[in-house]
């Protein structure tokens, strides 16, 4: 990302993104930031811009979550016809973060 974080967060927290093109695409990899300057280029009406910038303004905040990808990968992995219990999630979740557990 071309932008550099200016104050500590606390956990959980992302820096806040301007509404702009500039402000969105600061905050984009390479990759998106090209997506993100072409469909913004391509929106021909105001809504398709407004829906433009609105996706990728929520893209460029959760972007900055540090662990995403792979979250995202796990739950893409996931047996979706399996139905768990917050109990179940809880364990898993625990035993991520404590391996002995």
């Amino acid at each position: 990302m071309s932008a550099q974080p200016v104050e500590p967060l606390l956990p959980g927290q992302v820096h806040r993104v301007p509404r702009t093109i500039k402000g969105i695409a600061d905050w984009l990899t390479e990759e998106k930031r090209t997506r993100f300057l072409k469909e913004v280029m391509a929106a021909k009406e105001e809504d398709d811009y407004r829906r433009v910038m609105d996706d990728w303004w929520a893209e460029a905040h959760l972007a900055q979550i540090p662990d995403r990808a792979e979250r995202r990968a796990r739950a893409r992995r996931a047996d979706r016809s399996e139905l768990v219990s917050l109990e179940e999630l809880k364990r898993r979740f625990l035993s991520e973060e404590d391996p002995e557990k």
